[in-house]
């Protein structure tokens, strides 16, 4: 929607082929229904990040931000820099953009799964089932298979590898972690401030802060999913779940963050933990700690041994949640064979891709919106030219 938009007017004539009974029902899901358009912070991208900051570079969130209020939509940002409508329904960024493409003269196909696009005489000819549509510049914008019924089944990528491109292989990326269950036996439910540090074995490979949920197959929450992407190729993956915010001990974070220094980690909470001995003792020292259901877990170690639990309670990992699950993909198209100024082919004249049909993914946030949003921005415009 966002490219035809950029496309449409100055006598263009634009149309959307949507496989969909109706537009935007991804878009819908988005936020939980709030729709987290944009961020104004920085954030690193994934995948091919460098091709997502150059994109950004020539479209950034001030843009972005710029074409949605000349639709009409009001915003509001909140705490870490996340832009929302002012009404917080993702149903009114679909109605401005429906509106603006009826305005603009954007003709919208529904139920129209395009399923082959051919080069012809140096135009284009896209196949969505019984039908053929004609045009002279086509833009690809298919998204990823993340969210179910939401995303696609894969086959979306063949119309574009079948004109050469390259797919680097998709995987489910913002997504709850698998555990083995009995690491999270007796805490399904449980919601609790932490600091989650993702391991291959030993090595800490990232780290997340924020609000970590328990669940009866493993650990979801914004952090715990921030690091899901990471999962993927390590041999002995291992999630390490630090309390510390939980107690007081360092403040309550909701971001990526550094990986921690585990050993000054647990000298804090040691001391911690001594400290209160001095005024609480045996069973006594937990009560009014933590919850109950990770008291039971805790209970009967040793001064040191609970402070190693608090600061590095161990989770063996199994893997992470389907697509299904999953609010982006991560992999797709790869994303050099574009121009970062046009989303134009390098090896296809008139040929476009555009948001999550790339390889470039992005935190939880409103990265991956702005992304999809300022690159079928380019793409737009460059067709239209």
């Amino acid at each position: 929607m966002a490219a035809a938009l950029s496309a449409s007017g100055n006598g263009k004539s634009v149309a959307v082929l949507e496989g969909a009974p109706r537009v935007g029902r991804k878009l819908l899901a988005t936020g939980n229904g709030r729709c987290n358009l944009i961020n104004m912070k920085d954030a690193p991208y994934y995948g091919e990040g460098d091709f997502a900051k150059e994109v950004l570079h020539r479209c950034g969130k001030e843009e972005v931000l710029a074409f949605f209020h000349r639709l009409g939509l009001v915003t509001r940002e909140e705490d870490g820099g996340r832009v929302y409508p002012g009404c917080g329904q993702a149903a009114a960024v679909l109605d401005v953009m429906r509106k603006a493409m009826d305005r603009q003269g954007v003709t919208v196909i529904c139920d129209a799964k395009a399923e082959k696009i051919e080069k012809i005489n140096g135009a284009f000819r896209v196949f969505a089932g019984e039908e053929a549509f004609d045009c002279r510049r086509v833009i690809v914008a298919c998204g990823g298979m993340a969210g179910g019924k939401l995303g696609h089944d894969g086959g979306a990528y063949a119309l574009l590898t079948r004109l050469g491109h390259t797919l680097k292989k998709p995987l489910p990326a913002l997504v709850p972690l698998l555990s083995e269950k009995g690491a999270v036996k007796g805490l399904s439910g449980l919601r609790l401030p932490a600091v989650l540090t993702l391991c291959d074995g030993e090595r800490p490979v990232a780290s997340a802060a924020g609000e970590a949920l328990f669940t009866d197959y493993g650990v979801s929450g914004i952090c715990a999913m921030q690091l899901s992407a990471q999962v993927h190729g390590l041999k002995r993956p291992v999630l390490k779940m630090d309390f510390s915010p939980m107690l007081g001990l360092v403040p309550c974070r909701y971001e990526r963050i550094s990986i921690p220094d585990e050993r000054k980690t647990y000298e804090r909470m040691l001391a911690f933990l001594k400290e209160r001995e001095a005024l609480l003792s045996g069973e006594d020292l937990l009560c009014g700690l933590f919850p109950r259901l990770l008291a039971e877990k805790m209970r009967g170690l040793s001064l040191e041994k609970l402070a190693e639990k608090l600061c590095a309670f161990r989770v063996p990992l199994t893997g992470v949640r389907g697509f299904e699950y999953a609010q982006v993909t991560r992999g797709g198209i790869c994303a050099g064979e574009f121009d970062t100024a046009t989303m134009e082919s390098k090896k296809i004249p008139g040929l476009y891709a555009a948001g999550e049909m790339m390889n470039v993914d992005g935190d939880c946030g409103g990265y991956n919106l702005l992304f999809a949003f300022a690159s079928g921005m380019l793409a737009g415009k460059a067709a239209a030219q």
